[in-house]
């Protein structure tokens, strides 16, 4: 199927609505106009907000559930074998891939930004779609993240200039047509798909040769696999951002403070003067400076960004503040790769000196925890305690001797770590070994934020009996 004849269809139904990716369609979607609905196997925050504005959300699969669309669509986490996919085949209504549905979406705009990388999308996206509407655009965005600030994980805008979160996890973001890409870095994962790092760095670069002539690519400078995907695109005008000091749009006089961080921004060495962002971070930095060069092309004025990023909320579980009590903080982060992990610990170092940091980690997906086994071990090397529970399998079939104890025996070969394996049994051992002045990170992009929840409400309890 050809994806200009999308327009035609009246009723969209979406397998695995809940996912953010997915949700975020859904979303756009209704407020085109079209009869949307979909299903998932659980409820969740995004299926309960598209109830709330409307959308027709079922519980579970049931090949009912989709017997009055004109169109399917479904995400990556689906298998053929879902009862709601077989239904659509075998009744011949039309089926198409989630980024095929994105790409449509983002097809009806002059200016198309993709953010590409394998760390700080979301939180990149998140950015720059805010500063695109507090300049003034109305942009429409999809985020791949729940945000409190601007209408959730996405909105239609009227304005020339779409923003969206490109998944390079099952290859899928090779269906976009962006004519400006921020590239943030590239590094090993989701190498289930992609099998060795040529293949991985040979999709990212068909990717980014696919911005149209004349358009733009922002890439990470410090990150030398995207500087040299960047090297080889030959269409694209280049412009590069990080702290390395060859980089177009970069900071100095970086200074951490508790709960973020200020510094000056330099575009080709001239300075546009400082910014206090208020999410903490050498990361953020980064990723506040790709978020400077897109707006800076598009003509948001600097004096936004100041008014803009002073004040700048993360997406939720991107180092979100759950609770304080006691002098206890509670920090629940999507960390889920051994980069992710270092920088979460070294934001919480940073930004809050002298503090005890007990990280608690549930590993995601078989195949990463063993092709990354030694570089976890490694990755919480500033951690003051470490516990690890098992994994969160995100659907993937067990791999036999592979479990969260791997991770928490290469832990043991730099200091001291706790592996238990019921996550449930996490809280009792919080509870037992936390003291006034202590950091708790509660990492991973499974279900482990339902322990940082728990976590505060039984602290809570124990302070009022």
């Amino acid at each position: 199927m050809k994806l200009q004849e999308i327009k035609k269809f009246k009723k969209v139904f979406l397998i695995g609505i809940g996912g953010c990716g997915v949700s975020a369609i859904a979303k756009i979607l209704y407020q085109m106009g079209y009869d949307v609905s979909g299903s998932d196997s659980k409820e969740s925050s995004n299926t309960m907000r598209l109830k709330d504005l409307g959308v027709k959300t079922f519980i579970g699969h049931d090949a009912s559930n989709c017997r009055d669309a004109d169109l399917v669509v479904y995400s990556s986490a689906i298998s053929k074998e879902n009862v709601e996919f077989s239904s659509a085949i075998s009744k011949g209504i039309p089926i198409i891939k989630r980024a095929e549905m994105l790409s449509w979406i983002m097809n009806k705009f002059k200016k198309r930004v993709a953010v590409a990388g394998t760390h700080g999308k979301t939180t990149t996206t998140s950015m720059i779609s805010k500063l695109l509407v507090d300049g003034g655009f109305d942009p429409t965005y999809l985020i791949g993240g729940e945000t409190d600030y601007i209408d959730g994980n996405a909105r239609l805008g009227k304005g020339l200039y779409a923003v969206a979160e490109a998944d390079e996890s099952d290859g899928s973001f090779l269906e976009l047509d962006p004519n400006i890409t921020v590239l943030t870095n590239i590094e090993p994962d989701h190498m289930e798909y992609f099998g060795t790092k040529e293949k991985l760095i040979e999709v990212f670069s068909q990717f980014v040769n696919q911005i149209e002539e004349g358009g733009t690519l922002v890439f990470g400078a410090d990150n030398q696999d995207a500087a040299l995907v960047a090297d080889n695109s030959a269409l694209a005008k280049k412009i590069s951002y990080g702290l390395n000091p060859n980089a177009n749009m970069r900071a100095e006089n970086i200074i951490f403070e508790k709960g973020g961080t200020s510094f000056t921004v330099l575009y080709n060495n001239e300075k546009l003067g400082d910014i206090h962002l208020s999410v903490p971070g050498i990361q953020n930095v980064v990723n506040c400076l790709g978020a400077m060069v897109v707006i800076k092309e598009a003509g948001v004025p600097f004096s936004i960004a100041v008014s803009t990023l002073c004040s700048f909320s993360n997406a939720k579980r991107r180092f979100q503040i759950v609770g304080e009590i006691d002098n206890i903080t509670i920090i629940d982060d999507y960390a889920h790769h051994p980069t992710e992990i270092k920088a979460t610990i070294l934001a919480a170092k940073n930004g809050w000196k002298n503090r005890r940091i007990i990280s608690v980690f549930q590993p995601h997906r078989y195949t990463r925890t063993l092709n990354l086994c030694k570089e976890f071990g490694e990755a919480f090397l500033d951690s003051d305690v470490v516990i690890l529970t098992d994994i969160y399998s995100a659907g993937e079939v067990a791999i036999k001797g592979v479990s969260g104890r791997l991770i928490a025996d290469e832990v043991k070969r730099h200091k001291e770590a706790f592996y238990i394996p019921r996550k449930e049994k996490i809280t009792e051992k919080l509870l037992k070994e936390l003291k006034s002045g202590d950091m708790v990170l509660i990492m991973g992009a499974g279900d482990i934020n339902n322990i940082a929840k728990e976590l505060l409400s039984r602290l809570k309890m124990r302070d009022n009996p």
